[in-house]
């Protein structure tokens, strides 16, 4: 059994990797208040990755370790840290990668420090809520249908693990330390995802120039370059996006047409009040969702819109053998619908539900 030989910082370098079987780990103990590092020799196993020898330190040497897991696998981004200064996921970095070197093993540098190895990335979860969501056209007919080539487009920025591996080594959030200019290139994967949907009806590209800050990146690729699921973050998402909010924001003759054609949104699909300052809409219902009507032999109905005096359009399905068929809109009363099965959006949250309940209802329904 190897005991750890604990030191500071300042260790002669000579000793740093040993050659008789053990891996040195420089590994940052400390909490808010400060910390520094403390070196671990940890016996070398044939294929072991940083995040076993972890798992081997606070086995022998160091119980109360805290560092974030979850699946070792690569998959679910929980393992994030950075390794010899580079952001990385540490069940996804081999140990014989550095021969000959110590391996120093430190917390995200750009969240703030809550132990040892893990940080508080809250605020992401807190951006990813300010950012509207799927909004196909309330008549679209359901379940959806897409090309295969928008298919693979998307397929993409759906491989994000979320590890905020490009949030730490972004140097808008990281060396600047003002996360309220720029949301990161993990929001401009979500982003990017979201627009480029061809059933998609959302304008985001205000979200983009203002609070979302796509103009703070300056193309790096940093961000790209640590992405462990080899997402091109900059060429596919963060340029497109520029690319269309410059349009959007600057183009003249884009300006024009869109005076000449307005986009004509549902109320209530961005959560903001329609006409009336300071006025929030019913929290009961919410656009894209799928209800069940009493009136009129039970049909289903989407909602498109919900208005300021709480009544609610809808789009009634109508079902002639196996075509689906949504008439309107309708204006009703919230008291003539008997179910609520949720959104029907990209995650397919209610989907099931309602396709299973779809079938039912057409072998019965018109």
């Amino acid at each position: 059994m190897s005991t750890a030989a604990k030191t500071r910082p300042g260790a002669d370098e000579a000793t740093a990797a040993s050659n008789n079987g053990k891996i040195v780990l420089q590994v940052f103990r400390g909490d808010p208040s400060g910390g520094g590092e403390e070196r671990f020799e940890v016996p070398a196993v044939e294929g072991m990755v940083v995040l076993d020898a972890i798992h081997y330190i606070q086995a022998n040497f160091a119980n109360d370790l805290a560092c974030r897991w979850n699946c070792k696998a690569a998959k679910c981004g929980s393992c994030s840290a950075e390794i010899n200064g580079r952001p990385r996921l540490m069940c996804k970095t081999r140990v014989d990668e550095f021969v000959n070197q110590e391996i120093h093993v430190a917390p995200m540098r750009t969240f703030p420090l809550i132990k040892d190895l893990v940080t508080d990335v809250s605020w992401n979860y807190e951006v990813n809520k300010q950012i509207p969501g799927f909004t196909p056209a309330a008549n679209e007919s359901v379940p959806y249908r897409m090309r295969q080539e928008d298919v693979d487009r998307l397929y993409e920025y759906r491989k994000c693990i979320e590890c905020f591996l490009c949030q730490d080594v972004c140097h808008v959030l990281r060396n600047h330390d003002d996360k309220s200019v720029y949301y990161g290139p993990r929001y401009m994967v979500r982003i990017a995802a979201l627009e480029m949907h061809p059933l998609d009806t959302k304008r985001r590209s205000g979200l983009l120039h203002g609070a979302a800050g796509v103009g703070m990146c300056n193309i790096t690729k940093c961000c790209q370059e640590v992405c462990p699921e080899h997402i091109k973050i900059t060429d596919n998402a963060i340029i497109p996006l520029k690319e269309r909010t410059a349009t959007d924001m600057y183009d003249p003759i884009a300006r024009v047409a869109r005076k000449l054609r307005p986009r004509h949104e549902p109320a209530g699909t961005d959560g903001s009040p329609d006409g009336l300052a300071g006025t929030r809409l019913p929290q009961r219902f919410a656009v894209k969702d799928v209800v069940r009507l009493k009136s009129g032999g039970r049909p289903f109905a989407r909602v498109g819109a919900v208005r300021q005096d709480g009544k609610l359009e809808v789009w009634v399905l109508k079902m002639r053998g196996t075509q689906q068929h949504w008439k309107g809109p309708k204006v009703i009363n919230t008291s003539d619908v008997t179910n609520n099965y949720g959104p029907l959006d990209d995650v397919g949250i209610g989907s099931k539900l309602f396709e299973q309940q779809l079938m039912q209802h057409s072998e019965h329904g018109e």
